[in-house]
């Protein structure tokens, strides 16, 4: 099936739409791995509007709306130029967030949000793309079949999380 996806880099008048996405798709991916199905911690502490208008007075971070004409499916959060492992800032690229509706699910957009991220890291020269995925993540696969590879383990530390789905896996992928 053939998508028309596009990718909007993001500005201050963005910012509505992205609080208006973010407030969907987390709670429809993710209000399971938080007590009493309750993931307002989270979406308090990444997606509200403070959060995008300070992110987007930084230089290093781009987000970019995923969208299907003028509907809006999902959206990437990009640092530049961030170390990971034994690269430098200049050689490493992260994909911090990756994010589509449910709907928007199995139908080859993640495939395209990671190709125009790999393509937007080689355009920078980078060495690396890296991402930091839950274990119990469905994505992890995805991640894998797209050639990510674990480097590391971690826990997440946050309030109001169920116990089994604190373990993150930090992964690499080598850029041609």
């Amino acid at each position: 099936m053939h998508v028309d996806i596009s990718f909007k880099k993001c500005t201050k008048i963005d910012i509505e739409s992205l609080v208006t996405i973010s407030q969907q798709f987390y709670p429809e991916h993710y209000a399971h791995i938080w007590k009493n199905n309750d993931p307002s911690f989270y979406i308090n502490l990444s997606f509200n509007k403070d959060v995008f208008e300070k992110d987007l007075k930084i230089e290093n971070i781009n987000y970019f709306l995923i969208q299907k004409e003028d509907s809006n499916l999902g959206l990437l959060k990009i640092r530049k130029n961030e170390s990971v492992n034994n690269f430098s800032s200049t050689e490493a690229m992260q994909l911090e967030k990756i994010y589509l509706l449910k709907k928007a699910t199995g139908l080859g957009i993640g495939k395209k949000g990671l190709e125009f991220t790999k393509k937007y890291a080689l355009s920078l020269d980078k060495k690396v793309l890296w991402l930091d995925v839950m274990t119990t993540s469905p994505a992890l696969t995805f991640y894998q079949k797209n050639g990510f590879t674990t480097t590391s383990f971690y826990d997440l530390d946050y309030p109001g999380l169920k116990d089994g789905y604190r373990e993150m896996q930090r992964m690499i992928m080598p850029l041609p």
